[in-house]
């Protein structure tokens, strides 16, 4: 791939909102920014009403904190309009406010753990292949509406009309294009409620992101000249109860700032990758590959991190 600005490889991270506050996700930003990184924060607009927790817009002294974020170049999107149970009239009334303290509608969306207003979630989310053994071996499982007009949770009309990349896939390598060289694309199968679907390298917590991002893969990934979308919890670990950021964490930035790399927010990225293709449609053997990988991902992972 042939980045802009004749960069050698792309960089950006999604930070997950689960329980951040000022306190536990401020320090990573201002060393971020500091090395001059713009990538991509997800926000709730509501508090959560389930086990999670975590600062959202109804507060000042946080929205004041994102809307200097995105002054300074890194990009705002949306988890959900809240952590829980959140109706289409509560959506609807939350992409509103939204639009009104950014001035736009989100244009990125990553489904939040068991909300049911989630899209094309559950057993939905994957090619027909292990979609089918799911669904024989387990039944629907989880449940979620968010593509269903039937539900009180749907708003797939939504996210047809405002949201142009949802993130699907997580893959252990830290080249996300590598593991997914399609993306973004659009799926037939989801074609009503979605436009167009993509993946993520996987730095869930602050162990996994410091191991992803230690200097061998990032040697990696400039050789390959790839691209990585890592996604994590900031809020998880990178700062401690003293308020001091991670020294590996640290580490691991400083070397890759270094490096001739494009540091720009994930929608950028996208758009870029969408740029350099005609066609942007995918098919069952590929999403059915892609599912045999990210299985295999998802067994060394829990047998390496226990999780």
């Amino acid at each position: 791939m042939r980045w802009p600005l004749n960069k050698d490889f792309a960089f950006t991270i999604i930070d997950d909102t689960d329980n951040a506050t000022l306190q536990n996700i401020a320090p990573v930003y201002d060393y971020l920014q500091s090395k001059n990184f713009k990538t991509t924060k997800t926000i709730w607009v509501y508090p959560p009403r389930d086990i999670f927790n975590g600062k959202t817009i109804q507060d000042q002294d946080y929205l004041s904190f994102l809307l200097n974020l995105e002054n300074h170049g890194f990009e705002i999107q949306m988890h959900n309009v809240g952590s829980g149970k959140f109706t289409r009239n509560e959506i609807i009334e939350g992409l509103n406010i939204f639009k009104t303290h950014f001035d736009r509608y989100p244009s990125m969306h990553i489904n939040h753990s068991f909300n049911p207003d989630n899209i094309y979630w559950g057993h939905k989310r994957f090619g027909i292949l292990l979609r089918s053994l799911i669904k024989l071996f387990k039944g629907k499982s989880r449940m979620f509406y968010g593509d269903e007009t039937e539900s009180k949770y749907f708003w797939g009309d939504l996210t047809k009309k405002h949201i142009k990349f949802i993130r699907n896939r997580v893959f252990n390598d830290i080249n996300t294009l590598k593991m997914d060289p399609k993306m973004p694309y659009k799926e037939s199968y989801k074609s009503l409620y979605s436009n167009y679907w993509f993946s993520s390298s996987d730095g869930h917590t602050l162990e996994e992101f410091n191991d992803i991002t230690k200097g061998s893969n990032i040697d990696k990934l400039k050789k390959e000249k790839g691209l990585s979308i890592i996604y994590t919890h900031f809020a998880s670990g990178f700062v401690d109860s003293e308020g001091k950021l991670n020294d590996t964490f640290k580490k691991n930035m400083d070397y890759l700032s270094k490096q001739n790399g494009w540091f720009v927010p994930a929608s950028e990225i996208l758009d870029y990758l969408l740029s350099q293709k005609e066609n942007h449609n995918t098919n069952s053997l590929y999403l059915n590959k892609l599912d045999l990988i990210w299985l295999i991902d998802r067994i060394k992972k829990r047998l390496k991190y226990g999780r």
